[in-house]
């Protein structure tokens, strides 16, 4: 493995060159250094895709690493919200804008949340660069960012933070979503899921986009499990950043607030008949049965009880759920709205492998002991990586590669082949 890690860090190196964006904004006067998702297609500074980027760089080049993260810091607004894209060079594309289904907090920075994986990005790159110095600068942002979260996206107090749009999961035209989006079962066009966003953006933009009001009016709200999984783990990781910074109250806060999302995932998102765990819609909490990656991702959850993660873990070995020979497939083959390869026009995540979200259950395999699978994980993913290139997704049963070309965020393979070493 260690010759193979060698060989992938060569090829990020190259990738990261070509897709690195330096300059100055006119806009801002402030100063950019990131790695955007794929130059072709996604020109910005995307919020989950520039975590994961500096993951990948900590193992390269970890001041640019640190880089990276200072850029996507540079726009948190004052009450902490950290938008899910900063558009840098807006001028220069345009012509791009009209493909992405973004609401703007202004013209230059989207108004909407991303996976909240900044914590997670933050440890790594301050293990293999600056270390103490480097969370002390940061720290104030990153918690300012989950204290937003706390305070403005959990309104019943209960840990769990909603997503008011299907976008701020990433997880754009994912099938769990469908029904809940009144979109008519089958319906596979690129159209049907631009009107069913449409629709939730202008209720939203119609009372400003205020959180309380858009949560009053219960158009579209939802606690999804891969969203508040990564936010679990990332409060726990944040408290032991603040620790580590001579933070003691704000680090037993953290744990405080992650105890109390563990305890919620479990108590209300667990279905004690499958050992899965389902998103919940609306005022109502209504649990969205789509059996997803995303019903797995409470394994990242190092506190998650070892009988509650078995099924999860099951579920991944199963050839005939997620054991594909390309994993992870991102929604279970078992389900009818399963598609292996692309979908329509640029529909995604309705069933290709992802190498972010295979990077996730890695992750959470590993918390749990399950080692064995997570290498196979991890070599499969590499795999695909060495034989189709940087690609956007992949076909589960053949491994080809498609979506965008060059695209960065795969290239969390590397730190999955470090990992496993």
């Amino acid at each position: 493995m260690r010759a193979t890690t060698g060989r992938l860090a060569d090829r990020v190196r190259d990738l990261f060159a070509r897709n690195r964006r330096t300059g100055r904004a006119d806009w801002c006067g402030l100063e950019y250094d990131f790695v955007c998702p794929a130059p072709a297609t996604y020109p910005f500074q995307w919020f989950w895709d520039s975590c994961f980027h500096a993951v990948t760089l900590s193992h390269l080049d970890p001041p640019r690493a640190e880089a990276e993260l200072r850029s996507l810091l540079r726009h948190a607004q004052p009450d902490g919200f950290v938008g899910h894209v900063v558009f840098w060079e807006r001028e220069r594309f345009e012509h791009l804008l009209p493909n992405y289904c973004i609401a703007y907090r202004t013209p230059h920075v989207s108004d909407c949340i991303q996976p909240p994986v900044l914590a997670e990005a933050v440890r790594e790159v301050a293990r293999r660069g600056g270390g103490t110095a480097f969370l002390r600068e940061v720290l104030p942002a990153v918690r300012g960012f989950y204290d937003w979260l706390d305070r403005v996206r959990d309104p019943d107090r209960d840990g769990l933070i909603a997503v008011l749009l299907p976008d701020e999961t990433g997880l754009d035209h994912t099938p769990k979503f469908d029904a809940y989006l009144g979109i008519a079962p089958g319906r596979t066009d690129l159209a049907a899921f631009d009107e069913a966003w449409a629709r939730v953006a202008r209720a939203c933009e119609a009372i400003g986009r205020d959180p309380e009001r858009t949560f009053a009016l219960d158009r579209f709200v939802v606690e999804d499990v891969m969203v508040n999984s990564i936010y679990g783990r990332n409060q726990r990781i944040l408290a032991g950043l603040l620790a580590e910074a001579g933070d003691a109250e704000g680090a037993a806060e953290l744990r405080r607030r992650a105890d109390r999302t563990t305890r919620s995932l479990v108590e209300k998102c667990r279905d004690p008949r499958t050992g899965l765990f389902f998103d919940l819609a609306g005022r109502d909490e209504v649990p969205l049965r789509t059996n997803t990656f995303t019903s797995l991702c409470p394994l990242l959850l190092e506190d998650l009880p070892a009988d509650l993660a078995a099924p999860l873990v099951a579920e991944l070995r199963d050839p005939e759920s997620y054991g594909a020979p390309w994993p992870v497939p991102t929604v279970s083959m078992r389900e009818p709205s399963f598609a292996p390869g692309p979908v329509g026009t640029r529909l995604l995540w309705r069933g290709p492998s992802w190498v972010n979200t295979n990077w996730l259950l890695f992750k959470g395999l590993r918390a749990h002991g399950e080692d064995g699978l997570a290498g196979r994980i991890a070599k499969r993913t590499i795999g695909m990586v060495r034989e189709q290139g940087f690609r956007e997704y992949y076909h589960p049963l053949t491994g080809e590669g498609f979506g965008a070309r060059d695209f960065a965020m795969s290239a969390l393979a590397l730190d999955m082949a470090a990992e496993a070493e």
